[in-house]
């Protein structure tokens, strides 16, 4: 007897067989157990999640003369009769999708099944038929002969016209979980004499997205690679991919702003023959594990890993910042999509690496990358603080800052105007109000500094005004005022201040936009000729 491929072999026969679409199963068995089956039905989700099983099962189901609890019982003429009869006919769209196909249909559905009791029609693909040929099926849909059944199979719902959906019951198959993937094909190579390990079967399992059909393809293909026994690099060998230890040392390499180490990591990938754009994929998966992780914390079964690996993302997810996370997502994703119209799709991912390794050279006007360096600053000082690096002098660290925020120098003139020149500078008298506002504002930035040193350093470049008792601090950039009025930060200067001057007020903004409020600017226009009126 000719080889069967293991999806083929180890096919559901009843409902209760089908993984992960409990939802379905259990309406479609209380329909036959109580004799309410409908006309119609309309099954539709992603490749692989148990669609044509499911037609299968209900087409015998609906022929068995004695269900079992809405199962077939597999015992009756009938049940056996159906196993292949011309009475359930499986037709394709794909090749199937014209006027005359479905006018065939319609022709012989007026005629009494030869053997069974109904005559199942199981069209695959449905979306893939021509909008005549629905406009021909709609009223054979509508008011079938009682003999016949029609199930309608897609990926694509979407495509299919609402007056057909409207004449039909509509399933949605959802994607099956990575225990269920795992628990089957563990069962399905079990039977078949071989074995894999347990974390091939997850890297399996991942790599199906959801897919019985593509995760039992996969061992098939796994399996006749390796023999019977099955490792976990056999399987990556298979799919082009790099084990999970590679991804965390590669996502160390960016994190750590490394771009050495993370292009000699791309070029192992290259040399060992793995296929590029998968690796890219990974990473960029890899990513955005990190980036839910440090949102959610353990969230395994968002991410469908090990607590192992989920501790492993948490851990490194720490000591990188949402927002450089965010942006190195970002910049993986624009990589891929560029990489497939690529001759040397190397170049466009290599030049991805040295961008998420370098956020200091990210564009000065851009917030998201002064953001990334204040995240980078603030892994600095901790790594300072657990005594990991010596620390760098005040003044430096001021320095950086100063040069993050320099402008652009191809700035437009709007952007960066020059300031104007001394000669044309207003004359003004010493401003002992400024003096002892600025002085407020140091001792406010210092008496933080123990506890936010990131933000006692970003608070140097500032200007300070204190006027009605509210200290008011300006910032030359809008991320920079952002960081200041997170409600943390916020509450740590108003208690520093209230400290120093009690009953005093902050509040902070940018040095763009200035810092009085509408009625204050009123009242420096007017000032008593005007009377504000809350």
């Amino acid at each position: 007897m000719s080889y069967q491929a293991l999806y083929r072999k180890y096919r559901p026969q009843l409902f209760r067989d089908v993984l992960g679409q409990e939802h379905i199963t259990t309406t479609l068995k209380n329909q036959v157990e109580s004799g309410r089956v409908s006309h119609a039905y309309v099954f539709s989700g992603s490749r692989g999640t148990g669609k044509t099983t499911t037609a299968k099962i209900l087409a015998r189901a609906v022929n068995c003369v004695s269900p079992v609890n809405g199962e077939p019982c597999g015992e009756c003429e009938y049940c056996k009769a159906s196993l292949d009869s011309a009475d359930i006919i499986e037709l394709d769209a794909a090749s199937n999708n014209g006027v005359d196909d479905v006018r065939a249909i319609i022709d012989k559905a007026r005629f009494t099944p030869l053997k069974l009791r109904k005559k199942v029609y199981i069209i695959d693909e449905a979306h893939m038929l021509s909008r005549p040929a629905f406009n021909a099926l709609l009223k054979t849909l509508e008011e079938p002969p009682e003999h016949v059944l029609f199930i309608l199979a897609t990926t694509e719902p979407q495509s299919i016209p609402a007056t057909i959906l409207s004449r039909c019951q509509r399933f949605d198959f959802h994607r099956i979980n990575v225990d269920d993937i795992v628990s089957c094909v563990k069962s399905a190579v079990a039977k078949s004499g071989a074995s894999i390990d347990g974390e091939g079967l997850l890297v399996i399992a991942r790599a199906a997205e959801g897919g019985m059909r593509d995760a039992l393809s996969i061992a098939d293909q796994c399996i006749a690679f390796c023999g019977n026994n099955v490792t976990a690099a056999d399987i990556y060998g298979v799919l082009g991919a790099m084990d999970s230890s590679f991804l965390f040392k590669t996502a160390d390499a960016l994190i750590n702003c490394d771009a050495a180490q993370a292009i000699r990591l791309l070029d192992e990938v290259i040399e060992n023959g793995r296929d590029i754009g998968v690796f890219a994929a990974d990473i960029t998966k890899h990513f955005r594990a990190l980036l839910i992780a440090g949102l959610c914390g353990k969230c395994e079964d968002i991410l469908n890993c090990t607590p192992d690996a989920m501790a492993r993302y948490i851990e490194q997810a720490s000591r990188c910042g949402e927002t450089r996370l965010r942006s190195a997502l970002d910049t993986l994703m624009e990589a891929m999509s560029g990489m497939r119209y690529l001759a040397l799709p190397r170049v466009r991912l290599e030049g991805a690496f040295i961008r998420i390794a370098a956020p200091e050279k990210a564009a000065p006007m851009d917030d998201n990358g002064i953001m990334e360096r204040i995240e980078a600053m603030e892994a600095k000082l901790a790594a300072i603080a657990a005594g990991a690096v010596k620390a760098a002098p005040e003044a430096s660290v001021a320095a950086e800052i100063k040069k993050a925020e320099k402008p652009d120098a191809k700035a437009s003139p709007a952007q960066a105007a020059p300031e104007p020149s001394p000669a044309a500078r207003p004359s003004a008298a010493p401003d002992t109000g400024a003096q002892s506002a600025r002085e407020l504002w140091e001792a406010v930035r210092k008496a933080i500094q123990p506890k936010n040193p990131t933000m006692a350093v970003l608070g140097i470049k500032s200007e300070a005004s204190l006027e009605n008792g509210v200290l008011t601090v300006r910032f030359p950039k809008k991320a920079i005022v952002e960081a200041f009025t997170k409600p943390e930060t916020q509450r740590l200067a108003e208690n520093a201040l209230e400290g120093i001057a009690p009953g005093t007020r902050i509040r902070f903004s940018t040095a763009e936009s200035g810092g009085d409020s509408l009625a204050e600017q009123a009242k420096k226009a007017f000032g008593s000729k005007i009377e504000i009126v809350e």
